[in-house]
């Protein structure tokens, strides 16, 4: 069992890539983009792992049906392509209903179940219980750590120590998506946890590097939604070169996050992307709102100053001139 484990964070490291969920012009699923969308990422030598995570899964716009049928379809098109892939539950429900969709991704053949508690927090205790009673499905769990809310205040809280510490006895969790963005926090839980689990961080790239030496390795892929190419090259250059990686964040990641999601949000902007790439629409469902025309026509201008500047440095670094599409 243990060296079935390793095996599996072995494959965390790196770039983790996210899968996108687009609609059609009816607001239904566009399954047929969405397999356009994983085939293409599976299709690279340097992905091993697609992550379906609740919010850039649109879960917030789902039913719980939906959310199962759609776990389905990405566990059963990722496992043929033999990549690992990570599947979500629904958001806000119970812990019993989250852990029938636990179940139900282990008998689908999920490599591991990736819950997130957004319940109020009131004690360790409550959360210890909710992933020890999903644990009990005896699938590898990754937890996300998106930050709390008080129920005694409701104020925003990072994961405390003691709740790290008291979920770090159940042994099936394997890995623990990071989501504060904070260089302080990161190296704590990198000093703590980075030998008991396998820790994604979501953030820019200029905090990734921050985090290489307190032992980061591995991130959502962020900014190579313009292109997966991006993380390629970023990866090269974190592990061997940090003067050329700073640079090529300067190049290439700070412009996207500054010039184009501090405008527009991470979610709007990442599946415009995409459809710059041809890859899926970005139709959105209430409450969510996709660009409109003039700022999708935006976000286009600024998206292909970056993939210019990119196309040069696939060239450079790689020794290939084009610009990828997910076609």
């Amino acid at each position: 069992m243990k060296k079935n484990i390793d095996e599996l964070k072995s494959k965390l490291v790196g770039a983790v890539q996210t899968i996108f969920v687009p609609f059609d012009n009816k607001l239904k699923i566009d399954y047929k983009s969405l397999r356009k969308h994983i085939t293409y990422l599976c299709s690279l030598d340097f992905v091993r792992c697609l992550y379906l995570m609740p919010y850039n899964g649109r879960y917030s716009q789902l039913s719980e049906n939906e959310i199962l049928n759609l776990n389905r379809f990405c566990i059963k098109e990722v496992k043929k392509r033999n990549k690992v892939i990570i599947v979500s539950d629904p958001i806000h429900t119970s812990t019993e209903i989250k852990f029938k969709f636990c179940l139900d991704a282990k008998k689908y053949g999920a490599d591991i179940f990736s819950s997130i508690c957004r319940e109020k927090y009131y004690s360790d205790k409550q959360i210890y219980l909710h992933y020890k009673k999903l644990s009990s499905a005896k699938i590898p769990l990754l937890v996300h750590l998106m930050p709390f809310l008080s129920g005694y205040d409701g104020a925003n809280m990072q994961w405390k120590d003691s709740t790290l510490k008291k979920i770090s006895q159940i042994s099936n969790i394997v890995a623990i998506k990071e989501d504060t963005k904070n260089k302080e926090y990161g190296k704590k839980i990198l000093k703590l946890y980075r030998n008991r689990f396998s820790i994604i961080f979501a953030s820019r790239k200029n905090l990734l590097l921050d985090l290489r030496s307190y032992g980061l390795k591995s991130y959502l892929n962020g900014s190579s939604v313009v292109d997966p190419y991006i993380d390629k090259i970023f990866l090269e250059l974190f592990r061997n070169d940090i003067v050329a990686a700073k640079k090529f964040i300067i190049e290439i990641d700070d412009p996207f996050w500054d010039k184009t999601v501090k405008k527009y949000g991470w979610h709007r902007v990442n599946k415009a992307c995409l459809e710059i790439n041809g890859v899926m629409k970005r139709f959105e469902r209430l409450p969510m709102i996709a660009l409109n025309d003039q700022e999708f026509i935006e976000l286009k201008r600024n998206i292909n100053v970056i993939k210019k500047r990119l196309r040069f440095m696939k060239k450079f670094y790689l020794n290939i001139d084009f610009t990828t599409n997910e076609k």
